[in-house]
C-alpha cells in the first residue's frame, strides 16, 4: 500500500511539472475588500458583476474574450450597442447578461463554471448601493467552493471619491491576468491625463468659479410630473472629483432632486453639464425644443454654456476607463481659457487608441455610440 501512494505520488509530481503545470499552479491575492483570494491557472473563463469598468480594463489588458458572462455591461437600446465594453468586447453582447447589482443572478453564474468572479463595486449615488453592494458579496461567497471572488471598488468608493482605486483595479487584474506590465501602461496614461486637469486648475480661488449644474433632462419623460431635469449633487456619478476639476456646483443638495422651471430659474447657473438620459439628444435642443422654453432664458442656456458628458454615466458608473475625459469635459466647459489649447474630442480619440488600441474610424465609431461626437462637431 505504501508503494502505491508513493508511486501515485510521483505520477501527480511528474503531470504537475510536466504535461499539466497550471493545473498545479494557484496565487493569492488580497482584493480591495481586504479578503485573501486564491485563484488556479490557467484563468480561461470569468464573469464580471456590478459596474462597467472591469470588462473595460480586461479589454485594455487583451483579456477580453475571457468574459463568459456579465452583470451591468451590457444593456441594448433597440438592438444597438450602448455601452463602452459592449463595443470593445462584440463577444460579450452575445453572452449570459445576470443583472445589475442588486438582482444579479448568482446561480446562474455558478453554472457558467468560472474559475474567477470579478464583482466591481460602486458607491456612487442615492439609494442603497453600500448595502446591495454588501448583500451580493455575500452571496456569492456562499458558492466559494464553486468559484474564486475578488471584489474591487471603483473610484466612488473611496472618502473623498478618489481616482486612486481605479489605479488599484487595474493593478490587481494585471497582477491575476500575469499583464503586470501593460497594466502599469495603461495607469501611468491615466495618471498623465488626470494630472493635465489637475494643473490646468491649480489655484482657482473660490470666488473664481462658475456655478455648474449636472444632471439629466426630463420633460420628454412620461414620469417626469413636471420636472425638468434631475439634479445630481457632488460625490454622484459626474460630480465625484470636484477636487480635481474645481468646480462649484449650482445645487448645494446632498440628494438626487427633480427640478421644475421654477427651482431651475432660481438656481441659474452659469454652466450645465448634461448627463444621459435614454435619449440621443444634443446640447442645442435644450435651447430649442419647447419643452424647455420655460427655462431657456437661463444664463446657461442663453451663452451656450451648456454642455454633455454623453453615456460616460450610463447605469451609475464611469463607463470604462474615460473618468479622465470626463473631468476634462467638466474642466473646460466651467474654464474654457484654461483649456483653450485642448480639443477634448481629439484627446478622446489619443485616449481610445492608446488604451484599447483602435483605429481612426473605430475611435470616431465608439464617440458616436457613447454620444460623445457632438465635440468634434462643436470642436469642443
Amino acid at each position: 500500500m505504501r508503494k502505491a501512494i508513493l508511486v501515485l505520488l510521483a505520477l501527480a509530481s511528474i503531470l504537475c511539472l510536466g504535461s499539466m503545470p497550471a493545473m498545479c499552479t494557484e496565487k493569492t491575492i488580497t482584493d480591495m475588500e481586504g479578503r485573501t483570494v486564491t485563484v488556479s491557472e490557467p484563468i480561461e473563463r470569468v464573469v464580471t458583476a456590478g459596474e462597467t469598468k472591469v470588462p473595460c480594463i480586461m479589454a485594455a489588458l487583451g483579456v477580453g474574450d475571457m468574459i463568459v458572462g456579465t452583470g451591468g455591461a451590457t444593456p441594448k437600446t433597440s438592438g444597438i450597442i450602448t455601452t463602452t465594453p459592449g463595443f470593445l468586447i462584440p463577444a460579450i453582447n452575445n453572452v449570459t447578461n445576470l443583472g445589475r447589482t442588486y438582482e444579479f443572478n448568482v446561480e446562474g453564474a455558478a453554472a457558467l463554471k468560472p474559475n474567477l468572479i470579478i464583482f466591481e463595486a460602486d458607491c456612487a449615488g442615492q439609494g442603497d448601493s453600500i448595502n446591495n453592494n454588501r448583500q451580493l458579496i455575500e452571496k456569492l461567497e456562499l458558492f466559494n467552493k464553486s468559484f474564486p471572488l475578488a471584489v474591487l471598488k471603483n473610484g466612488a468608493c473611496a472618502n473623498p471619491p478618489s481616482p486612486d482605486n481605479i489605479y488599484r483595479e487595474i493593478e490587481i487584474l494585471g497582477w491575476l491576468f500575469d499583464k503586470q506590465a501593460k497594466a502599469k501602461e495603461i495607469v501611468d496614461f491615466l495618471k498623465e491625463e488626470v494630472e493635465l486637469v489637475k494643473q490646468r486648475t491649480d489655484g482657482i480661488k473660490e470666488e473664481e468659479k462658475p456655478k455648474v449644474l449636472f444632471g439629466n433632462l426630463q420633460a420628454w419623460s412620461s414620469t417626469s410630473k413636471g420636472s425638468l431635469m434631475l439634479i445630481t449633487p457632488d460625490y454622484d456619478c459626474a460630480t465625484l472629483y470636484p477636487g480635481i476639476t474645481k468646480i462649484k456646483n449650482a445645487y448645494p443638495g446632498q440628494t438626487r432632486v427633480s427640478m421644475s422651471a421654477e427651482q431651475l430659474l432660481n438656481l441659474d447657473p452659469d454652466v450645465i453639464i448634461l448627463l444621459y438620459n435614454k435619449q440621443e439628444w444634443k446640447a442645442e435642443d435644450i435651447r430649442n425644443e419647447t419643452e424647455y422654453k420655460a427655462i431657456q432664458e437661463m444664463k446657461a442656456i442663453k451663452n451656450k454654456r451648456v454642455y454633455s458628458t454623453g453615456q460616460l454615466e450610463l447605469y451609475r458608473s464611469e463607463a470604462g476607463l474615460e473618468f479622465p475625459i470626463e473631468m476634462l469635459i467638466e474642466a473646460k466647459a466651467a474654464y474654457p481659457d484654461r483649456f483653450k489649447d485642448i480639443n477634448v474630442g481629439e484627446q478622446l480619440a489619443k485616449h481610445y487608441k492608446a488604451l484599447y488600441g483602435l483605429t481612426d474610424e473605430q475611435a470616431k465609431d465608439l464617440k458616436k455610440c457613447m454620444l460623445l461626437d457632438w465635440m468634434d462637431e462643436e470642436g469642443f
